[in-house]
């Protein structure tokens, strides 16, 4: 009986251990279990404080941040499309930007004309030597002025001026100069000489470039008579590949078979000097015993309003008007001709301003406003 009741009371103190010693480790689980939760609150609450902090940096940044319009005038100012010519009625800035605060590039005398390439309520946006720019719109006319009217048009230097009603319908002959291949034949220099010269020279090549001049003078012919049309004029083509046999005399006969008002002759010149730089013109002199007086003095003015306004639209050095009488080119022509010497070949600077496309536009330009300029001044 007694050990009965032992064994019960050894059995009771048992459990009782087995359910203190699940007490005590019940609560050290929760204890390092409310430790670790209270660390975790404190690192997340930690971590958004530096979040806050990061947040509040940035918007400092941003605010301090002074972000600059990348758009021009002209983006911001609605211009429609334009294709026209205009006329300045009297003394006026042409800008940078449609802006009266903005660069002036030139003052523009009254009656001075502008190729247009858009419109605005209040300006007009232009092209002037390559260059965009712009003009108050209360300062021109599509209207051609009175001074214009009688032949003293003042041209711009884009050669984009278009044609005024007295050069429309003309007829232009172009002959780039040279051919694929010389001809080393004879023909009399004149109508009657007996002096002869050969039906058609190689011609010279470039010093840089690598271009022999048959090529370098067809690339810009090409580009004049595209140029020459756009303005209205009729235009023929002497050649238009490397591939012909055409003698300096039939070149001029075809001139005169096609009804040409005037004979524009492409070249290039040389020297045996390569620091000798500069364009240059060729007409008749006073004495040319092969052409009529008024044929020579029509000549000269062509030659002088072409050699004028290229060297205004490309810088070249200007050689003027040289004068001779044995170029068989001139001397078998039956209208006004000049021909025109672009640079020297022989010089670097020269030979590589002349292969540049860039260039070339200015090339063409100054050409094409010589030819507006002379029908211009005939036509008083």
């Amino acid at each position: 009986m007694e050990e009965g009741n032992v064994k019960k009371n050894k059995l009771a103190i048992i459990l009782v251990s087995v359910v203190a010693l699940l007490a005590v480790v019940l609560f050290v689980c929760s204890f390092f279990m409310l430790k670790q939760a209270k660390k975790t609150k404190e690192e997340a609450k930690q971590m958004t404080l530096e979040a806050l902090d990061e947040t509040r940096e940035e918007g400092k940044a941003s605010d301090s941040q002074v972000v600059e319009p990348t758009e021009t005038q002209d983006s911001v100012i609605a211009f429609e499309d334009a294709d026209d010519n205009i006329f300045i009625i009297e003394e006026a800035n042409i800008r940078t930007e449609p802006s009266t605060d903005a660069q002036v590039i030139e003052t523009a005398p009254k009656s001075k004309l502008f190729k247009r390439t858009g419109i605005s309520a209040d300006w007009s946006r232009l092209e002037y030597n390559g260059q965009t720019c712009y003009v108050s719109n209360d300062l021109i006319s599509t209207e051609m002025p009175e001074e214009a009217v009688n032949g003293e048009l003042l041209e711009n230097g884009t050669g984009d001026a278009g044609v005024a009603e007295q050069t429309s319908g003309k007829i232009v002959v172009i002959d780039p100069g040279h051919q694929g291949h010389g001809d080393s034949g004879q023909e009399p220099i004149g109508p009657g000489a007996s002096e002869t010269k050969p039906r058609v020279s190689s011609g010279t090549s470039g010093s840089v470039s690598g271009l022999d001049e048959y090529e370098l003078n067809l690339i810009v012919s090409l580009q004049l008579r595209d140029e020459l049309q756009s303005r209205g004029y009729t235009v023929y083509m002497t050649r238009e590949t490397h591939d012909v046999s055409m003698s300096n005399k039939e070149r001029a006969d075809y001139a005169a078979s096609v009804g040409g008002d005037v004979f524009v002759r492409i070249h290039a010149n040389g020297s045996e000097d390569s620091s000798v730089s500069g364009a240059l013109t060729m007409a008749p002199s006073d004495g040319n015993p092969f052409l009529s007086s008024d044929l020579i003095t029509q000549s000269q003015a062509l030659s002088q309003c072409v050699i004028d306004s290229y060297v205004a639209a490309t810088g070249f050095n200007n050689q003027g008007v040289y004068m001779t009488d044995d170029m068989s080119g001139i001397n078998w022509c039956s209208m006004p001709v000049t021909i025109v010497e672009m640079g020297y070949m022989s010089s670097p600077s020269d030979d590589a301003a002349m292969a540049d496309p860039s260039m070339q536009v200015n090339m063409v330009d100054g050409i094409a406003n010589g030819i507006d300029q002379y029908f211009a001044s005939q036509a008083g």
